[in-house]
């Protein structure tokens, strides 16, 4: 019976250290989307809201969004917002009698 006085290896190590690194890239590269999508987002809020509605989105969405702390990414806040907007059921018409004619001359 064999004991292993060190239970890790120089390649283990060595190993350790590059999941590290590569963790740190990944970590990175998507700091710098998000910040990449936060300057987009950016410009929606230059638009008016007309041009906000016509695309689904409120300026609130947009202030919100920009509200995420600066590594997050404010794009998914808008997509998700987008959707429930959209997806939410819409009120039923009003079928009852109208409470005042249109116009005076329809009396």
């Amino acid at each position: 019976m064999s004991v292993k006085i060190f239970p890790y290896t120089p390649v283990d190590a060595g190993m350790g250290l590059l999941r590290a690194a590569l963790g740190i890239v990944r970590q990175s590269g998507a700091v710098l989307k998000a910040l990449r999508h936060r300057r987009e987002v950016l410009r929606l809020a230059d638009l008016d809201d007309r041009s906000l509605k016509d695309i689904g989105l409120l300026r609130a969405d947009v202030e919100g969004a920009l509200l995420e702390p600066l590594h997050k990414d404010p794009s998914k806040v808008l997509s998700v917002r987008r959707v429930e907007r959209r997806d939410r059921p819409r009120p039923a018409a009003v079928t009852g009698p109208r409470l005042a004619p249109k116009h005076a001359c329809c009396v």
